[in-house]
């Protein structure tokens, strides 16, 4: 069970008690087996999106959606649809879930796959992904976005992976707006066993 709320937004499950007041928006997230609703890394991704100024009808994509959540939220707040996508069966069906369960089914598009499979130009990018996936993104990244107008969140890294994805990005044309760190009661279960968990908001330059 949980509760939690980033700006304007409350995610919440089925379970909580607790509910969202007038004028916020809400998610509620049936279905969670696939990635925690209120892992540090998501929620650190929800504040780099409630930060960024997202243009009205802007086109999204959620890269690994997991279950459904960045993709919501974004289509949420900027009023248009969203497109997602993971690799796992179980996520897809996650996000499908959940979406219906807000009434969204019409507003978030989910297919099985990876950027690869993805053609066009976004104005906003979601990425929740481990580090060593997100080497694997950065020229979709890259292909995906538009110079000067596009938006990029990425997260799911320790603070100690940090330095190399910021560089990357920055050689892939990318510029650093928005930092969020969200401190875990645990570290995390890789090599580098960090407390500490990394969102960066960023705009796709020329370059």
């Amino acid at each position: 069970m949980f509760f939690y709320r980033i700006g304007n937004l409350v995610v919440r499950s089925p379970l909580s008690i607790r509910r969202s007041k007038r004028g916020e928006d809400c998610l509620v997230l049936k279905t969670s087996r696939s990635f925690p609703p209120a892992h540090p890394s998501t929620k650190a991704a929800l504040t780099v999106l409630q930060r960024l100024e997202v243009n009205a009808e802007a086109q999204i994509l959620d890269i690994g959606c997991g279950c459904g959540i960045l993709g919501l939220a974004a289509a949420l707040r900027s009023g248009t649809n969203a497109l997602g996508c993971d690799i796992s069966p179980a996520s897809v069906r996650a996000s499908m879930q959940n979406a219906a369960f807000n009434r969204m089914e019409d507003r978030l598009h989910l297919f099985r796959g990876s950027a690869d499979a993805v053609k066009g130009k976004f104005q906003l990018i979601l990425a929740n992904l481990p580090a060593g996936i997100h080497t694997e993104m950065f020229d979709h990244y890259r292909r995906l976005t538009i110079p000067n107008e596009s938006l990029l969140v990425v997260s799911g890294f320790s603070d100690v992976m940090e330095a190399g994805i910021k560089k990357e990005l920055v050689n892939k044309g990318f510029m650093v707006l928005e930092r969020v760190i969200v401190h875990a009661w645990a570290a995390a279960t890789t090599p580098e066993y960090s407390y500490s968990w990394i969102g960066l908001g960023l705009k796709r330059i020329e370059k």
